[in-house]
């Protein structure tokens, strides 16, 4: 039904890359997760996702799945609750999620936070969900802030938006990262490319080519 290509970079500023991703074609199932809260929070709560669903299994029908997706981030948002309370610090352990699941003419993203997944159909690119995060403009300068993610403290919030696939459909997952540093023609460009690969190569090649300031992380999947 889909295949796709993926990749992951630090950025030019960054030394340690808290993003991480899953990509599994013959499931259906690709996750990005930008991690937040430090070097090692970060990781760990990115990564806590993408290897619990590489693990878990997702029986039954397609609500079915969505309930226990859904499920399973309640579980991981327990269990960085139990960390941050073990810690005993005030500190925050947290990632966006951007989860894509499409199983024949179903699709479903899941998410939280101001990872995106983009669609082009019939030459048209859109976003699938909007980010979870406002601009302000305060004491620190003008900057982004999220208004959820996966993490503690605080309350778990998440979006399940399902569409109908259909057939050439492209989707992009991808951090923030990529989309702050490279434009929306440059993003349709690479997607409507001679091939998934090239597209990719295209776009990991223009977003390097910026200051790239944040980790990368992206997902190009055709169906």
């Amino acid at each position: 039904m889909a295949k796709s290509f993926s990749f992951t970079h630090p950025g030019h500023i960054r030394k340690v890359n808290e993003d991480s991703f899953y990509s599994s074609d013959e499931r259906g199932l690709w996750i990005v997760c930008d991690g937040m809260g430090g070097h090692s929070e970060g990781n760990f709560a990115s990564h806590l996702i993408t290897d619990i669903f590489e693990e878990m299994q997702i029986t039954g029908d397609f609500e079915t799945k969505i309930n226990i997706m859904n499920q399973q981030l309640e579980k991981i948002h327990n269990i960085l609750q139990n960390k941050v309370e073990k810690l005993g610090a005030n500190i925050t352990i947290g990632t966006t999620l951007m989860l894509l699941y499409i199983e024949g003419s179903k699709g479903v993203c899941i998410h939280s936070g101001d990872s995106r997944c983009y669609n082009l159909r019939n030459n048209i690119l859109s976003t699938v969900t909007n980010d979870h995060a406002i601009e302000i403009n305060d004491f620190y300068g003008h900057r982004k802030v999220l208004t959820s993610a996966i993490s503690a403290p605080g309350k778990l919030f998440v979006e399940t938006t399902r569409f109908l696939i259909k057939e050439n459909d492209l989707f992009l997952l991808c951090s923030d990262g990529l989309y702050d540093n490279v434009s929306s023609k440059v993003i349709k460009n690479s997607m409507e490319d001679n091939s998934l690969e090239e597209g990719m190569d295209r776009l990991r090649f223009n977003v390097l080519s910026t200051k790239a300031d944040d980790n990368i992380t992206a997902i190009l999947v055709g169906v």
